[in-house]
């Protein structure tokens, strides 16, 4: 049995979707001005040494061309969720620079001496540092994947995606290119344009138009693009290379899958 996108956002809790993203951002806000986030930075940044690895492949999976990448592949076998995962890309594509340059906080690289904090990778030092732009697309990702295919009823994959998500947070810590603040307040912005694009969605649904056969080949081409750059991207461990590599085998898996349809599926 198959839903509607206004049956599946029935059974999504709007308001407290919307809730919890304005009380992340809030709690971002006050960290941001309290002695605790320069603590927690440093307390967050030096807990788990030798996991280098580790942060450095996780951090890749907020990277927006990769989640974008990912959201195309995985929701065209849900509904109405590549409409949801393109509007999501472009109002975060908006808002995540303009917040950035409004805030204008500066990176924690720069505000801690030279060797204080452990760096993995090379994490920017400018400003721009409110909201964590990663965790802002990774929860993003989340949020979509929920609507799309329903899955706050299905409590073991949200428990893992969520862990995943979380993760991802952590990991602009622990690579010394975010404070905790940051994340806190990406993570809600990110649910928060997730919900205004459900929003968009319903009232001016885009799915329609991608379901012909020029929008699909159109998707094709941006799946293909995507693949592309991330296995030709400049990356500076190991584990950022495997990341990106990883990504892209599921972007090659989404082509060939979408160019099968394309070419077998009785379009009008």
């Amino acid at each position: 049995m198959s839903f509607s996108f206004t049956d599946q956002c029935s059974r999504v809790p709007h308001l407290p979707l919307l809730a919890v993203s304005i009380a992340l951002v809030l709690l971002g806000l006050g960290l941001s001005h309290s002695a605790f986030n320069s603590e927690w930075m440093l307390t967050l940044n030096h807990l788990t040494p030798g996991w280098d690895a580790l942060w450095s492949f996780a951090t890749q999976f907020g990277e927006g061309g990769a989640a974008l990448l990912i959201l195309l592949v995985l929701t065209r076998f849900s509904q109405e969720g590549t409409a949801l995962a393109l509007k999501v890309y472009l109002l975060g594509s908006l808002v995540s620079p303009l917040l950035k340059s409004g805030f204008a906080y500066p990176r924690p690289l720069s505000q801690f001496a030279p060797g204080v904090l452990n760096t993995i990778g090379q994490p920017p030092s400018g400003p721009n540092s409110m909201p964590s732009g990663h965790s802002m697309t990774v929860f993003a990702t989340l949020a979509v994947l929920t609507v799309a295919f329903s899955l706050h009823k299905k409590i073991p994959w949200i428990a893992v995606l969520s862990t995943c998500a979380m993760l991802v947070g952590v990991s602009r810590v622990m690579v010394g290119a975010h404070w905790p603040a940051d994340v806190l307040a990406g993570a809600g912005v990110g649910l928060w344009v997730t919900w205004l694009s459900i929003q968009w969605e319903l009232r001016q649904p885009w799915q329609p138009q991608l379901d012909k056969k020029m929008a699909q080949w159109a998707l094709l081409l941006t799946e293909m693009v995507l693949t592309g750059y991330l296995f030709s991207a400049n990356t500076v461990t190991s584990a950022e290379r495997l990341a990106f590599d990883l990504i892209a085998t599921v972007g090659i898996a989404g082509v060939l899958s979408r160019l099968h349809r394309i070419r077998h599926h009785p379009w009008p």
